[in-house]
């Protein structure tokens, strides 16, 4: 393939002026994790549902949870000191290329390993059918779990790339699609495209509660720096109730952008740790409810935690070879097909680098006055306490009490590959 850019992304545009903001936030966050982990343990008098020697297995996500590995061993030691067997269960549909290997993997760059949790991993596809829904929607449970005394579900709470309702990614979608496995995953795709979200979880979750011995829920909240900010263990019974509740204080956390209309989106990374489909799509304005609309959106790179799994890549408008390059077609398309969607993983329109792709959409959108531009660059859609803004939005900043300036104006620089550079001072630089 000619990986030359086409002549017409050659035409130099002019760029505005940019500036780094900070964003101010409400920024909750747990200092003592383990400390937390096991008041909350006690308060819910988990202790008083396991028995000495019962094989107790506990959910592992593919999701980016940030402090995933102290969570489990926290509640791993726990459950040792009563005399319990816990083993782990990667809960991840099809993620990982949809193989147990590709799970394990997954599991150890979160430093998720049996050395560190003190207990067995147990990887493995083959599920079992539990029943049916009363829609009828066959119901698959990892047949490791189904033979378990007591099952623990841990998840983060967060919206959903597709799902709308009362629930979208947390303690029930672990319980259908992470239990599930890649079977169970892609059978409850087909029912929600031919019914609807809200319909599939309730009466299949229904099942599972029923049919599953789980114990509780262990449910986590970040904040928008994706630092653990609330732990909250919910009993079974309370998942339909609390966890909306959840839902929502997690949204009253996240997903905020100050900006509603904007001309080109640029966002630096996108991959599985972040989101299902990469990229928050409430965030990139890719959701039908989302308040924010970007004419264009521009995804520059992979995490390195994705492992070349590019779902969600076609909900993107631009990107460059360098992150064409880097894509498992394997892992995508599994992982795509199993989600009953083939637009997510479509290969946007890849330039050779990050200047030609920003020329073309200059030159797209006939900018005569690069200060009239609407342009705003994030890191991913988790981190959004900085970003980068174009002149034509300094007006808000400066009318907008939560926002403030980092550094002085400056112009678009690229290295001498044609990437760009301007992030790397603001939110590469450090962790703070």
């Amino acid at each position: 393939m000619d990986s030359r850019s086409p002549e017409f992304t050659r035409r130099d545009a002019k760029f505005p002026k940019i500036r780094c903001i900070s964003q101010k936030i409400n920024l909750p966050k747990i200092d003592d994790l383990k400390k937390s982990i096991l008041d909350n343990i006690r308060e819910f008098g988990l202790g008083n549902y396991i028995k000495e020697g019962e094989k107790v297995a506990i959910t592992a996500s593919s999701r980016g949870i940030k402090n995933q590995d102290i969570i489990l061993k926290t509640i791993i030691s726990f459950l040792n000191q009563l005399g319990g067997k816990p083993f782990i269960i990667p809960a991840m549909g099809s993620h990982g290329g949809g193989t147990a290997e590709g799970q394990l993997k997954i599991l150890k760059d979160y430093g998720i390993t049996p050395e560190r949790m003190n207990c067995p991993i147990i990887s493995s596809m083959d599920v079992i059918k539990i029943g049916e829904s009363d829609i009828g929607c066959p119901i698959y449970i990892d047949k490791h779990v189904a033979s378990a005394d007591k099952v623990i579900i841990v998840n983060k709470i967060k919206s959903h790339s597709k799902f709308v309702g009362d629930v979208e990614s947390g303690l029930s979608k672990m319980c259908l699609l992470g239990l599930g496995k890649q079977e169970g995953a892609k059978e409850y795709h087909r029912y929600i495209d031919r019914h609807s979200w809200p319909e599939v979880v309730k009466s299949t979750r229904r099942v599972i509660l029923d049919k599953v011995p789980i114990v509780c829920g262990v449910a986590i909240i970040e904040n928008m720096k994706n630092e653990t900010a609330e732990i909250h263990i919910l009993n079974p019974n309370e998942f339909e109730n609390k966890e909306p509740e959840l839902l929502k204080r997690y949204k009253d956390l996240t997903e905020r952008l100050p900006f509603n209309e904007i001309d080109l989106l640029i966002v630096d990374e996108m991959g599985k740790n972040i989101f299902g489909t990469g990229m928050d799509t409430n965030i990139t304005g890719k959701k039908p409810e989302s308040k924010i609309h970007a004419q264009w959106l521009f995804v520059r790179d992979l995490t390195k935690e994705t492992q070349g799994n590019a779902q969600g890549i076609g909900l993107a408008d631009f990107t460059t070879k360098k992150l064409v390059d880097k894509i498992d077609f394997s892992k995508t398309y599994t992982n795509a097909l199993t989600a009953y969607r083939t637009d997510s993983p479509k290969i946007p329109i890849f330039l050779h680098n990050d200047r030609d792709v920003l020329n073309t959409v200059l030159n797209l959108a006939g900018v005569k006055n690069p200060s009239e531009f609407r342009l705003l660059w994030i890191k991913n859609t988790l981190e959004l306490h900085k970003m980068i803004i174009s002149e034509s939005l300094f007006n808000i900043v400066d009318s907008t009490e939560d926002l403030s300036y980092i550094g002085d104006v400056e112009s678009i620089t690229f290295d001498s590959e044609g990437f760009l550079i301007n992030s790397k001072k603001f939110w590469y630089a450090d962790n703070d």
